[in-house]
């Protein structure tokens, strides 16, 4: 029997109707522009208060549900099913080829223009632009018409201007979409019939795509970006990574939350460790908001040239890079050691070991912040969140279980893998704010 409570397409629009209006007079109060879809829109909302954020994305649940029903549920699960794999595609070739740039953001290029930039065969160029500027990915100068010219929009020229943006596109489409679409049959083959997910890092889903030889000979996503592509262009993926870091850290604010993880004041002058910090973006932040510190960014060697490069001249005294894989025993002794957006990336005893691995260097009462994603909370009090920010949460935990047989944890399951390294590890304080989508749980050593 049909239940009286739920939505239709008329409450849906009134919902709609209310959370629009209530989101409008705030970005009108509070004189933050709206995008539109013309090239020289904004690209995002600026300064919305947590209580703004939620209704954006209550708007966000409303939209998503009237688009449901306007369907039906057959059409819509098929429309989906039919377009997502597509749509990805598409996106990601846009990216792959730098479509972007092929594209002036001042004017137009016919379709054969952009071929011969992307260096792909018109007929190529065309179909994947044809489908993208069905997402609003671009647009056509005269639509339908076969003489039209391709220009930017909004979504596209926000591409074109961001590099860091166009890393998250590489990053996540590139890396992690082809082993997620045979997560079936990885799942068949090592976790059918068991108690638990497989922790084996041989029997991830991108294990069983790239190991092969075909595709490379990569056991995890980190060998790719470390060694794929030969002479100059080796690592080219870390590059890219490294400003997909940086995009992620912009996206989410994270210089803030890194800023108000510890009392940095308090400390005066102290040693601090960032432990696979990549270039040192927030290191550089960091250090000249508290002077007293002094900073190792620690990642893997290739990350070295382009911190070398973005240092900043008065920093050089008080920020250095040391080549290190978390792996091996921890060589720098501190006060304070961050691991912000690391551990998630590895099943338990992974995490476990390289916890391990810090124990040579490390010196009583030293502190350890963990900076995460705040992974699934579990049972959480109050109202439960809007699905869309549910989601975010979600998708980067299916993602992280294709790549690495890993899980966005709860923050008992972090305390239990700090003891489970060392007994010696004390949980000393937890921040988990969820409309940020970061924990920020310390611990001390009492060795």
């Amino acid at each position: 029997m049909a239940d009286s409570q739920q939505p239709t397409l008329n409450s849906l629009a009134a919902k709609i109707t209310e959370l629009s209006e209530t989101f409008t007079k705030y970005l009108k109060e509070n004189n933050i522009q709206q995008p539109t879809f013309a090239a020289d829109s904004p690209t995002s909302y600026s300064n919305l208060s947590p209580e703004i954020f939620v209704t954006r994305q209550q708007l966000a649940d409303a939209l998503s549900d009237l688009w449901y029903l306007s369907q039906g549920p057959s059409e819509s699960i098929y429309n989906y099913v039919h377009s997502c794999i597509p749509d990805a595609a598409a996106l990601n070739i846009l990216n792959h080829f730098d479509f972007w740039s092929a594209v002036p953001l001042e004017g137009s290029a016919s379709y054969p223009e952009i071929a011969q930039r992307v260096s792909l065969p018109v007929d190529v160029a065309r179909r994947v632009l044809q489908h993208a500027v069905t997402l609003r990915i671009f647009e056509e100068t005269e639509p339908g018409k076969s003489s039209s010219n391709i220009r930017h929009n909004s979504r596209s020229a926000a591409l074109a201007r961001n590099a860091g943006l166009q890393a998250l596109v590489s990053s996540v489409l590139d890396v992690a979409s082809a082993p997620m679409m045979i997560m079936p049959e990885t799942l068949n083959r090592y976790s059918r019939g068991k108690p638990a997910l497989t922790q084996n890092m041989d029997e991830t889903s991108f294990a069983l795509m790239y190991s092969g030889g075909q595709l490379g000979k990569y056991r995890t996503s980190w060998d790719m970006l470390e060694n794929e592509g030969e002479g100059e262009n080796k690592g080219w993926r870390q590059r890219k990574f490294v400003a997909f870091m940086a995009y992620i850290k912009e996206l989410f604010h994270l210089e803030g939350v890194l800023l108000d993880a510890y009392d940095w004041k308090s400390v005066g002058k102290a040693t601090v460790v960032d432990v696979g910090g990549s270039a040192g973006h927030d290191s550089f932040v960091l250090a000249r908001k508290f002077p007293d510190l002094t900073i190792t960014v620690q990642d893997l060697p290739q990350v070295k040239p382009v911190f070398e490069a973005n240092v900043p001249e008065d920093l050089k005294d008080r920020v250095s890079f040391v080549a290190h894989d978390f792996f091996q025993p921890q060589p720098v002794q501190a006060d304070i050691y961050i691991i912000k957006l690391i551990l998630h990336d590895w099943p338990d005893h992974e995490a476990v070991r390289m916890l391990r691995a810090m124990i040579p260097a490390l010196k009583p009462g030293a502190r350890i912040v963990l900076i995460e994603y705040i992974g699934n909370q579990r049972e959480t009090e109050g109202p439960s969140l809007p699905r869309s920010i549910q989601n975010m949460g979600t998708a980067t935990d299916l993602r992280i279980m294709a790549l690495f047989n890993a899980e966005e944890r709860p923050v008992e399951a972090w305390a239990k893998i700090f003891r489970d390294a060392d007994e010696r590890f004390e949980l000393a304080h937890v921040n988990a704010n969820p409309l940020t989508f970061i924990s920020v749980v310390e611990f001390v050593w009492r060795g």
